[in-house]
């Protein structure tokens, strides 16, 4: 039997469309995290924050919350561009995931447009049998057939 390159080729698109669903999770899941390194971030400068920010606490405290703030927020940002990274990792995973699966339809179509035309050839095919048997004045195949079924 005749491997079909088509399939052949189909296979590997569909590969490619697994490959580019698991890019896509792996990126998925790098942005929540980075999402949540923010998050935790976020949540100890607002609690420290409010801590400080209570009448009772004195200039020592305050002073170490300045220091304290001046290294988080470098941490904070270099969080935030981290997150801003994998959301634009995971749009080109997305972009990715998406020209996969564009290729996977253009197989199918083309796999579509060869079998209509391989039936068009068909019947073209069969009907030139018929016209060359009409030709040659003998009874088209199918004809035969109907004759003999109903003999018995």
């Amino acid at each position: 039997m005749k491997r079909d390159p088509l399939e052949a080729l189909l296979r590997l698109r569909q590969v490619a469309v697994d490959q580019s669903r698991r890019d896509l999770a792996d990126c998925l899941r790098a942005e929540a995290e980075a999402e949540a390194a923010v998050q935790v971030i976020d949540a100890s400068i607002e609690r420290e924050a409010e801590v400080v920010s209570d009448l009772g606490a004195g200039d020592a405290e305050v002073e170490a919350f300045a220091a304290w703030l001046r290294r988080m927020r470098p941490r904070q940002r270099e969080a935030k561009r981290a997150v801003e990274q994998a959301e634009a990792d995971t749009a080109a995973a997305r972009a990715a995931l998406a020209m996969a699966q564009s290729a996977v339809r253009v197989v199918e179509e083309i796999q579509l447009h060869q079998a209509d035309a391989a039936r068009a050839e068909a019947e073209r095919a069969a009907q030139r049998e018929i016209d060359e048997m009409a030709r040659r004045g003998e009874p088209p195949a199918h004809a035969i057939e109907v004759s003999l079924s109903r003999q018995h």
